[in-house]
């Protein structure tokens, strides 16, 4: 595992690392807008579902000094947001009943600069190459994308087998199915991501509503 996503994962584990956002509602629309000004991002969430925004979650996060909690909200942006009816922070990017997820802007270093590759993007939350190479891996959408203003990125949508026998078939045991793009700056100075995910159960059930969630992230070259 590259640095760069050991870096990712423990943010999530460690319950998002991110930036302030502003939330404004769509009336009637049923969904709420979700952006952040400074990165130029943003993305729709069905306003049924339960947003976090970054004090609610950097709450969990009870090692950081101020110092690093102001370098946080200076540097990055992130948010979750949780569909189930008794929402949690833990639902996220997991195996749950209801889809969970979310958005983040985070700013790469010069090492982790070099590091970005498609693969590496393709692999930021989930270990989609560990477990292609298991056999617990069915990919469901990949694509390749280059949008305007030099972002490029993955998009991939797979199903990954968590409970896998030594007898056992990529698609059989209990699995969690994601849909995820993850796009790199064309200076290579900043990740944009956004990833919804569920038990594939869930996923069959709310696949509709998903891709209207990840095909709303939409992020622009900064002023």
């Amino acid at each position: 595992m590259s640095r760069l996503q050991g870096r990712v994962r423990w943010a999530v584990v460690a319950l998002l690392v991110a930036a302030c956002f502003g939330l404004a509602s769509c009336a009637g629309s049923g969904y709420n807008y979700v952006k952040s000004s400074v990165q130029n991002a943003y993305l729709k969430v069905p306003s049924a579902w339960k947003l976090y925004d970054q004090k609610q979650l950097l709450t969990f996060q009870r090692d950081l000094s101020d110092e690093q909690r102001d370098r946080v909200l200076d540097t990055s942006w992130q948010t979750a947001f949780d569909a189930s009816p008794d929402p949690s922070v833990t639902h996220v990017l997991s195996r749950a009943a209801h889809p969970a997820g979310l958005a983040m802007v985070s700013p790469l270093s010069p090492s982790d600069s070099d590091g970005v590759s498609d693969g590496a993007l393709r692999n930021l939350f989930f270990p989609v190459d560990e477990a292609n190479n298991d056999d617990r891996l069915t990919v469901l959408q990949y694509e390749i994308i280059d949008r305007d203003g030099g972002f490029h990125g993955v998009h991939i949508v797979a199903r990954i087998v968590v409970n896998q026998t030594s007898s056992s078939q990529a698609y059989e045991g209990k699995a969690i199915t994601f849909d995820q793009i993850a796009l790199v700056d064309q200076g290579r100075e900043k990740i944009y991501a956004v990833a919804v995910a569920c038990s594939s159960k869930c996923y069959e059930r709310n696949s509709g509503k998903i891709k209207q969630v990840v095909d709303s992230w939409t992020v622009k070259e900064e002023d």
